[in-house]
C-alpha cells in the first residue's frame, strides 16, 4: 500500500505543491505552513521566495499588505517575475522609462520570457534617442519579424 503522508514527499515535491499553492492565494499560503510543518520549512527559505511564480498571484483587497510583503521578498532575492512586475509598474505606473525598460531587458536576459517578450514588443515599437521616446512602428516586413523571432528565442 502506498504512503500518502506529505511528511514523505521529499522537499522539492513540497515546494512545487506550495508553489501552486501561493500563485492562487496568499491566504492558502500561509494556512498550508500553519497546518503542516513541511511547507513551513520549505516557504521560509531562500529558494522558495526566488523561484515563486507571481504572475497570477491574487491581490485581494483584504491581503494587500501580505501580498505587498511577499512580493517584495521574492524582488529582494531576485525572483525574475517579480523583477518583471517591478519594471513593469515603474514603465506604466511610475512612467520611469529607463528603469522600467533596463528592468525587463535584464530579467529576460535571465530568462523570463514572458520579459524577453515585452521588451522585444518595446523594442519594436518605440525608440529612445537625445529627444526622448520617440515611436518607431516600422513596416512588418520579413526582416522586422525574424528578428523578432530572434530576440525572443535567444
Amino acid at each position: 500500500m502506498a504512503n500518502f503522508n506529505l511528511a514523505s514527499l521529499p522537499p522539492s515535491v513540497l515546494h512545487k505543491i506550495l508553489s501552486k499553492v501561493a500563485k492562487t492565494s496568499i491566504w492558502d499560503f500561509g494556512c498550508a505552513k500553519v497546518a503542516f510543518p513541511g511547507f513551513n520549512a520549505v516557504g521560509r527559505e531562500d529558494y522558495f521566495y526566488k523561484s515563486a511564480d507571481l504572475i497570477f498571484l491574487n491581490d485581494w483587497i483584504d491581503q494587500v499588505n501580505v501580498v505587498r510583503t511577499f512580493r517584495l521578498k521574492c524582488y529582494q532575492l531576485g525572483n525574475p517575475e517579480a523583477i518583471y512586475l517591478q519594471g513593469m509598474y515603474e514603465y506604466f505606473i511610475l512612467h520611469l522609462l529607463d528603469e522600467g525598460r533596463e528592468k525587463n531587458h535584464l530579467v529576460g536576459e535571465r530568462g523570463c520570457l514572458l520579459a524577453k517578450y515585452i521588451d522585444g514588443m518595446m523594442n519594436l515599437a518605440f525608440s529612445v534617442n537625445h529627444r526622448g521616446l520617440v515611436h518607431n512602428y516600422p513596416d512588418f516586413t520579413r526582416e522586422y519579424v525574424d528578428w523578432m523571432y530572434h530576440m525572443i528565442t535567444s
